[in-house]
């Protein structure tokens, strides 16, 4: 039985059989494409034995489609070379076509989406998601009738951007645009379009807006006047702040560079049109230059200029920017600096350093033939200090004033006045006729001085002053030098009474010499162990026997030999250096009385006077260097005697009280030193915790010669023994003296009578030949 096969269909092409002609323009093709629709017959053996069907020609077709594949590969490159993700979605069935490099874009591959909105609209942030709502609700709203051609209206299309998260979480920016398709009725089925990533772009975007306002901010902050001047044409951009700094309006002030150059002062103009020509002409990298400017008031300003050249490609300025800066307070404040570097800043006065220039310039004149002489004054207060503890510094400093104008209402001029220290002026005169100027001068400032000051309280403040010349004859080569002597000469009038005038001379410049030397000697002296103690001893006027001692310091000079007390321990005092003198003394006194009571055990110890000076007692912690020394030394503390002179009490009784009770808590004794010299007041004699008085040796003295003065001997007797305290006389040399003080009852005594000051080794002997005179005589 006949069958029939599978039905088969086969596209091909075939060639036309007039090909051979064809016409140049609308020939039809060589090929033609048909297809063959047919089926096979087939006999019993199943063999096909016949082919029936049929030929269609598709050439059209075939050609359509090919077009439609180069459009679609024209469309995909084109995409593909934007960089753009494809999108089309299908507004009736709400699906949504992602293209590969859409899903990219975030970071996705396509098989990681759906084909539902959310995929796109909830990766958009939520601040702007409602961008792409209200450009779609747009489009949905649009009239169809707007553009009578048939094409979409303007709302059709729309552009928008928006920030989407990505699968890594990051937030991209994305500029999406879309064109609506719409049907015959205008409305919207389909949304065709793309998304392009443009972070960068935005990013770029924001760090310019970032930099300008940072710009602006730093021009407003900086309240700077910007200036932009076109070289080639002249014309030149000022600011508003730029011209308020001038205290212009903005319509005052025209667009060239002569608004700026003509207002600049006359003496600054070349220097600043220098400037400029520098910078333009590429010698300097930049533009920065200070002058100074007339505003609108007239008034003089301080501006610093900054300015940066645009070049062309030739190097060539076209161009200038810059700022301008109003720097008149600074200007104002290094000028008050410079001024305060050389004047006094309470009196307004020259200080030392304008005052030395003055002298090195007198000095210099003075070094051409035929130059006349000079002086230097330097004017010290008598006792201001006083003034200052008395009536407060500001009363102190009102009156430093009325001193300074009335030496400047004194002085010559020409002649310079200083200020040196709190109350030390000085004065340059220039130009004498010889030395008696100078010293008329220097009465002239004394009596200008001592008139009286009033006061608001109503009491006048009277002062005097020390007054110290040094002449330029003496012959000078540094301006220190001479300022120098003239200070020494004040010393010497100070030293001499106060209230005195005194003019330098090369003996005084010797002593000075020499007292600066002894005060170096005097510093290796206690740091190379040269001092040493001697020991007075303080006998018992009852019996005779030693009851203690005195320490005294001397200075075993490797040149001069023993130096007397009397040259060093002054200059010890006002150098400072009788603080580590006095602590070494204290200490090296104590451990000597420890080896001794040791060695010569009795029934009352033997004990230790130590002297105590004024700056040691108030400046360095006596309190603690004694608690210290009777915890690392073995000595009853009763037995320790701590001398302090009569005119440092009565300074300040209440706080010498008070130190002196601290020490009295550790059972130390407390002697006053040279009691009747001073100026004490029996009021506080009472309350202060004193131990012992030592008579002073002028009075002991009075006794031997006759004198009036033997009675003060008994009454400071009688009173020590009213206030129940010990009395010592000092200075005691002869056996009349020891006589009469035994029998006014003074217990102790010293002086070269009993025995001289002496090193341990002789005072031990003494010691001993004591004990010895002790012991009973052998049977």
């Amino acid at each position: 039985m006949v069958g029939l096969s599978v039905p088969f269909q086969i596209e091909h092409r075939v060639r036309r059989a007039d090909f051979s002609a064809p016409s140049a323009n609308g020939a039809k093709p060589r090929w033609r494409w048909l297809v063959c629709r047919g089926m096979a017959v087939m006999d019993d053996a199943g063999m096909p034995v016949r082919l029936v069907g049929s030929v269609a020609d598709i050439t059209d077709r075939k050609h359509a489609e090919q077009e439609l594949r180069r459009s679609e590969e024209r469309y995909s490159l084109a995409a593909a070379a934007s960089n753009d993700g494809l999108y089309d979605w299908d507004l009736v069935t709400d699906r949504v076509y992602y293209s590969p490099r859409w899903a990219s874009l975030l970071g996705l591959v396509p098989g990681e989406l759906t084909d539902h909105p959310r995929e796109w609209l909830g990766r958009i942030h939520p601040a702007d998601r409602r961008i792409l709502t209200d450009a779609l609700a747009g489009m949905a709203a649009a009239d169809p009738d707007t553009d009578p051609d048939g094409e979409p209206a303007a709302d059709a299309a729309f552009q928008v951007e928006y920030r989407m998260r990505n699968a890594a979480g990051a937030t991209r920016w994305m500029a999406c645009r879309g064109i609506a398709v719409l049907d015959d009725a205008g409305k919207p089925i389909r949304l065709v379009g793309s998304q392009a990533d443009v972070t960068d772009r935005k990013t770029a975007e924001q760090r310019l807006r970032q930099s300008e306002e940072r710009y602006a901010l730093a021009a407003a902050g900086a309240a700077d006047g910007l200036w932009d001047w076109h070289l080639d044409s002249g014309e030149v951009y000022y600011s508003p702040r730029w011209k308020a700094m001038l205290g212009f309006d903005d319509a005052e002030i025209a667009g060239t560079v002569d608004e700026w150059f003509q207002r600049v002062l006359p003496d600054d103009l070349d220097g600043l049109r220098t400037a400029i020509n520098l910078h333009v002409a590429g010698e300097r990298p930049h533009l920065q230059h200070e002058f100074r400017i007339r505003c609108k008031t007239g008034t003089e300003l301080w501006m610093l200029v900054r300015g940066l050249a645009v070049r062309n490609d030739r190097g060539c300025a076209v161009r200038m920017a810059g700022s301008m800066t109003d720097i008149t307070a600074r200007k104002q404040a290094e000028q008050q600096i410079l001024f305060n570097a050389v004047h006094d800043s309470m009196t307004g006065l020259p200080n030392r350093t304008l005052l030395l220039d003055r002298i090195g310039q007198a000095l210099d004149r003075n070094r051409r033939a035929g130059a006349r002489p000079f002086a230097v004054i330097i004017v010290d207060l008598d006792r201001f200090k006083a003034i200052n503890d008395a009536l407060g510094s500001s009363t102190g400093d009102r009156v430093l004033r009325v001193v300074a104008q009335r030496l400047d209402v004194n002085r010559r001029v020409g002649d310079t006045l200083a200020r040196l220290s709190a109350d030390e002026f000085a004065v340059l005169l220039d130009e004498l006729d010889d030395a008696g100027d100078a010293l008329e001068a220097a009465e002239r400032m004394a009596r200008a001085i001592s008139r009286p000051v009033p006061q608001e309280e109503g009491r006048d403040i009277v002062m005097t002053a020390s007054i110290g010349v040094a002449l330029s004859q003496t012959g000078y080569e540094r301006a220190e030098d001479m300022l120098r002597d003239a200070s020494l000469a004040m010393y010497r009038a100070k030293s001499g009474g106060r209230a005195r005038i005194d003019v330098f001379d090369a003996n005084l410049r010797r002593q000075a010499m020499a007292a600066m030397r002894m005060e170096a000697d005097l510093r290796a002296a206690l740091e190379q162990g040269q001092l040493c103690l001697h020991y007075q001893p303080i006998v018992l006027l009852e019996t005779g026997a030693i009851a203690g001692f005195e320490a005294l310091m001397r200075w075993n000079h490797p040149d001069r030999g023993l130096v007397s007390p009397v040259e060093f321990i002054p200059l010890a005092e006002e150098t400072g250096l009788i603080a580590p003198m006095g602590r070494w003394a204290l200490g090296e006194a104590v451990r000597q009385l420890a080896a001794w009571q040791a060695r010569f055990p009795r029934a009352v110890p033997l004990f230790m006077s130590v002297n105590v000076s004024t700056r040691q007692f108030r400046d360095d912690d006596l309190v603690g260097a004694v608690r210290d020394l009777l915890d690392s030394v073995p000595i009853p503390p009763s037995s320790l005697k701590l001398e302090v002179t009569e005119s440092l009490l009565m300074k300040d009784p209440d706080e010498c009280r008070m130190l002196m009770q601290s020490i009295r808590d550790m059972d130390v004794r407390i002697s006053i030193d040279d009691f009747g010299t001073g100026y004490s007041s029996l009021a506080y004699l009472h309350k202060l915790p004193v131990d012992v008085l030592k008579i002073d040796r002028s009075f002991v003295r009075a006794v031997s010669m006759g004198e009036s003065n033997a009675a003060i001997v008994q009454v400071i007797a009688g009173l020590a023994t009213i206030l129940r305290l010990d009395t010592v006389a000092e200075g005691v040399e002869t056996a009349d003296e020891a006589v009469y003080l035994r029998g006014i009852l003074c217990k102790y005594a010293q002086g070269f009578h009993f025995a001289r000051p002496a090193l341990p080794e002789a005072v031990e002997r003494l010691l001993a030949a004591e004990v010895c005179a002790a012991l009973p005589a052998p049977a």
